[in-house]
């Protein structure tokens, strides 16, 4: 048997062990080769706790975690996130416990909930949500009418129920999914869409963004991009920047951020919502997990989905080094949760 064979035999074995237990005391995998400090090499970390957080502590490099066989890997990925929650969990405000199921997506003749993430794999999904719930027959058809119609013939939970029993029974019995994607390639993304577009959502958004610049006295001294940017349908991704951490260090304003660029963890509160199914589509294996998902959820042989492509680390870094340190450093801390929480590693600001 090879070295690699060897370690994934030693990963899988672990697997079944957490999967057979309810309670461990302590047990503790070494890896030959793959065993590294866990302060210097945080994204290559997985954390293994039972039910009574009494697991240990294994390392799954991504490489290692991308060849298993997908339904392992998605398991895995799942009790990653779960680990990391037990580590950093967000506590809930108020606002967040009375409002954080609302905008789930809702089948109920699927028996199936979905937590969109806008810019993360939301166009594919609202397909798939489309072809299940028999509003379509085909990819085209469905394609032509989520690009006109956003979200029309998908059930938010917020328009169906009023009861919340009625939506906690749904949350704790339905399958639940999600994707999402690296923090700040998602923000580069919104910019370069609401720069490039010709909505009315882009231009709302952009003259917002020039008049709290305008008027926003933290920008003294500030670094908000060139002088012509003043112009709403130019402005800076420095500006945008400064507009979208607004609330620095206020979780409760950061509700009010729009779902474009509010951090994925507001938005579909993954350590208070226990999900089923998790999607990263920075993995290679983005392809073969959602077609994973598919088989689960009985869609037709013929549904496949689009290729994400996210924004390529050159073009990420392209704008991240547009701005000053103090805005690179509110940014990052806006997203901070999501970094943890999805086991990414936080970026330098040039690369």
């Amino acid at each position: 048997m090879t070295p690699a064979s060897k370690r994934f035999t030693g990963i899988t074995v672990l697997i079944s062990v957490l999967a057979a237990f309810s309670a461990l005391t302590v047990l503790y995998v070494s890896v030959t080769g793959w065993m590294v400090s866990a302060s210097t090499h945080r994204n290559w970390m997985y954390q293994a706790r039972s039910v009574q957080s009494m697991a240990t502590t294994v390392q799954v490099p991504g490489d290692l975690l991308d060849r298993m066989p997908v339904e392992q890997r998605l398991s895995l990925r799942r009790e990653t996130i779960k680990t990391a929650c037990q580590r950093v969990k967000p506590p809930l405000t108020a606002r967040e416990t009375m409002s954080m199921y609302r905008d789930l997506v809702v089948d109920d003749k699927q028996r199936l909930i979905w937590c969109p993430v806008r810019k993360s794999g939301t166009t594919s999904w609202r397909i798939v949500m489309l072809i299940l719930n028999g509003k379509f027959s085909s990819v085209s058809a469905a394609l032509d009418h989520v690009m006109h119609h956003d979200f029309q013939y998908i059930t938010r939970m917020r328009h169906k129920y009023s009861k919340r029993a009625d939506v906690e029974y749904r949350v704790q019995n339905y399958t639940k999914f999600m994707s999402y994607r690296e923090p700040l390639g998602r923000v580069v993304s919104d910019y370069r869409q609401i720069r490039m577009g010709n909505s009315a959502f882009r231009q709302k958004i952009c003259k917002e963004v020039v008049a709290y610049n305008s008027k926003s006295s933290m920008n003294k001294g500030q670094n908000t991009g060139k002088a012509e940017t003043n112009a709403w349908k130019n402005i800076s991704f420095p500006q945008f920047v400064n507009y979208i951490t607004r609330f620095h260090g206020n979780r409760d304003k950061s509700l009010d951020l729009n779902d474009h660029w509010k951090p994925t963890n507001l938005i579909c509160h993954p350590c208070h919502v226990d999900y089923d199914y998790y999607i990263d589509l920075e993995r290679p294996t983005v392809t073969d997990d959602s077609s994973f998902l598919l088989k689960v959820f009985a869609a037709p042989q013929w549904l496949k989905l689009p290729k994400e492509n996210p924004s390529g680390t050159k073009t990420k870094y392209t704008y991240l080094s547009q701005l000053s340190a103090t805005q690179f450093q509110r940014l990052l801390s806006l997203y901070d949760a999501d970094y943890e929480i999805f086991n990414y590693q936080r970026p330098n600001q040039n690369g």
